[in-house]
């Protein structure tokens, strides 16, 4: 058998540990067609696109597209539904925010929940004024889906519409009693500057 050279040997398995686990090296990464008529200053064959321009009618096309997306909606029974629900779930939760919070927010807090309970409010409102005719009909059998109660109107032979209250000038309190209404407490000072003894005394306690 012919001896082997150690030097060579060494330098044999050095150079294969050393390339274990290596990727074979690739060739120059080939430049994309946008690239190479970008250097040579030609314009693009026909059905190309370049990086970061578009075509005229490609930009024309995209925004037909968006504006197509943004277009409304046309308002079906089911979306009107759906709309109003919505639109009631946001202001049923203001409310109850702003009922909660009223009396230990102060400040801006205070009146960024109320302004957030009457854009909410406002909201609910323009939809409604917002509908047609046939719209409304809709959203009416939601609303009034069930019948109203005229059970104590109808036994005490009374007009299901309430009587008109003015708003303005003075008004008579409808707790008071006739009796009290006629007494007059102006010249009663004993609550005022008796003593409990003086109560005792007086009920015989």
């Amino acid at each position: 058998m012919a001896e082997q050279n150690p030097g060579k040997g060494k330098n044999f398995r050095s150079k294969s540990r050393g390339s274990k686990g290596r990727r074979p090296r690739r060739g120059p990464r080939r430049a994309s067609d946008s690239t190479q008529v970008a250097k040579a200053g030609a314009t693009p064959p026909q059905g190309a696109s370049t990086v970061g321009s578009t075509s005229a009618g490609g930009s024309t096309g995209s925004s037909k597209g968006q504006n197509r997306n943004r277009r409304p909606k046309s308002l079906t029974p089911a979306r009107i539904l759906q709309k109003y629900d919505n639109l009631m779930e946001q202001h049923i939760v203001a409310r109850r925010k702003y009922f909660e919070m009223h009396g230990r927010a102060q400040g801006k807090q205070l009146d960024k929940i109320e302004a957030n309970f009457q854009k909410s409010l406002d909201s609910l409102r323009r939809f409604e004024e917002g509908l047609k005719d046939w719209q409304l009909e809709v959203l009416k059998e939601k609303i009034d889906a069930y019948p109203e109660d005229r059970q104590f109107s109808s036994t005490h032979d009374l007009s299901p519409k309430g009587e008109e209250v003015s708003f303005s000038g003075e008004f008579e309190d409808p707790h008071l009693l006739p009796t009290q209404i006629e007494a007059d407490f102006s010249g009663d000072t004993e609550e005022s500057i008796g003593t409990m003894e003086d109560y005792k005394n007086y009920k015989g306690l």
